[in-house]
């Protein structure tokens, strides 16, 4: 075998194995988006505001597709080089073209929705809290102010003639969940809930939330990018040794 052919096969395991980490690290991503707490929290409250009830299950279920499909894509490009078989480095090729076309579409598909939920949650969020802010969302929008430290939907004056303001005494003007803590503690529930300055969270969590959107899909990008370049490296690797087992059968 020659010098060329042994670095190209050399490089082709180094490559796979570090795919197999990141077809891991994808299917965690998944996993954890469907199950995590918090995040669902999150979720939830942009469903409600943009009445996109797919795009949660949607990005998990992509994620751990490719994950999945990581793996065999990594499986064909081993046997490939051990076995110096066109056959599995072909389909190896064509795998790692249909994972590339799916990230591109994955990052359509994000970018798309990045660019729609702003104009959805800046009416959505304030109706939600006019609306449904009681029951079950009452608690969601409990969890997302305090972990967010954000208050209503564009601001605390979102609360004003909601369905949860119109059952609170006169003096009540937004809920505890709004309140400023310090070391884990409200400095004065009685101030804050009455809407006193200083005492309570003044950023809107449309803008929290778009935030945090931001900084995930930031990291999500990233990862793709890398992933991406990974796959290129790995064509590469497998096109010049699949050109050159016959060159070497031929040699030998």
């Amino acid at each position: 075998m020659g010098f060329f052919s042994s670095c190209s096969r050399a490089l082709l395991f180094i490559f796979n194995f570090i795919f197999w980490l990141s077809g891991a690290a994808i299917l965690g991503v998944g996993i954890w988006i469907l199950v995590d707490p918090q995040l669902k929290d999150y979720m939830k409250l942009i469903k409600d505001g943009t009445q996109d009830e797919e795009f949660l299950k949607t990005s998990a279920y992509i994620l751990i597709g490719f994950g999945s499909f990581v793996f065999l894509v990594g499986f064909c490009g081993c046997c490939g080089a051990i076995r110096g078989s066109k056959c599995l480095l072909g389909f190896y090729i064509f795998f790692l073209v249909v994972v590339f076309a799916g990230e591109l579409a994955a990052g359509i598909y994000v970018a798309v929705f990045k660019n729609d939920i702003d104009s959805k949650l800046k009416t959505g969020l304030v109706d939600s809290i006019k609306k449904n802010y009681e029951g079950d969302m009452q608690t969601t929008w409990d969890l997302v102010q305090k972990e967010l430290k954000c208050c209503g939907g564009d601001s605390y004056l979102d609360y004003q003639n909601s369905t949860w303001s119109h059952k609170q005494s006169s003096d009540v003007k937004i809920p505890e969940s709004c309140c400023e803590l310090v070391n884990g503690v409200d400095r004065n529930k009685t101030l804050c809930m009455e809407a006193t300055a200083g005492y309570f969270y003044t950023k809107g969590c449309r803008e929290a939330l778009l935030d945090w959107v931001n900084s995930h899909s930031a990291i999500l990008i990233g990862v793709g990018c890398g992933i991406a370049g990974l796959e290129i490296i790995g064509l590469i690797c497998a096109i010049c040794f699949c050109r050159h087992i016959d060159k070497d059968k031929y040699e030998s």
